[in-house]
């Protein structure tokens, strides 16, 4: 959550930092603000500005709505954050093995949770479940529920990890999808964002021995060997 600190800037996750938190400054170090619009009075300040800010890292721009008690200008006094854009929520790193595709998938869906579109967000990591199961060869098993329990029952996933993939993952996009509309917050789909980064690295993380789980299984896959023959 972006915070305004009392020297005027904000610091915030930065979206082009890769979701690390920087510092976004106002101004040049001693020398001319970047710009702002006055928004007039407000009860719980004296004064209320849009106001331009920088990434300290990459020099990324971003808008602030900011509120602040002064007789002179900003930053004054007692300053207030009402509204920051753009800002990156958490970036989770994601193992290498990971098919460019489902890794795509994945970091859209981040930005979709970062941007408050929460329901496409829950539906695409549901997307992520789905498309990791099926590129691990659980496709035949039918819907998601019984590829999910398949792959519990093969051993490549714990009876825990089985328990969250239906519980915060499945059943959260599938209410997106096949429900009538309803709101949701950040809330509701942090967990499909946790678990299904927590479901990538149980497939990806330690590539060898998952195969080998699978190849014990019958599954039918693409094995990282042959994945290289092919670029």
């Amino acid at each position: 959550m972006a915070e305004v600190n009392g020297s005027g800037n904000i610091v915030a996750r930065c979206p082009d930092c890769n979701g690390a938190v920087s510092t976004f400054e106002w101004k040049r170090e001693r020398t001319e603000e970047w710009g702002a619009i006055n928004a007039g009075r407000v009860p719980t300040s004296a004064y209320r500005q849009y106001r331009l800010f920088r990434c300290a890292g990459c020099g990324r721009g971003a808008i602030g709505n900011v509120g602040f008690n002064s007789v002179s200008h900003y930053p004054g006094m007692d300053q207030i954050l009402y509204d920051f854009y753009p800002e990156s929520g958490e970036r989770m790193v994601l193992p290498a093995q990971v098919p460019k595709g489902i890794a795509a998938e994945f970091q859209e869906a981040e930005k979709c949770l970062e941007n408050k579109c929460y329901r496409a967000a829950a539906g695409l990591f549901r997307s992520v479940l789905d498309k990791t199961l099926r590129a691990n060869g659980y496709k035949s098993e039918g819907n998601l529920k019984s590829q999910i329990d398949a792959a519990a029952a093969d051993g490549v996933i714990t009876a825990s990890r089985k328990r969250r993939a239906h519980e915060e993952i499945r059943v959260l996009g599938n209410d997106v999808l096949h429900d009538e509309w309803i709101s949701l917050n950040a809330e509701d789909v942090e967990l499909a964002h946790l678990y299904s980064q927590r479901l990538l690295e149980d497939f990806y993380d330690d590539r060898t021995s998952v195969e080998a789980l699978l190849t014990d299984a019958g599954r039918k896959f693409q094995t990282t060997a042959q994945k290289a023959a092919s670029t």
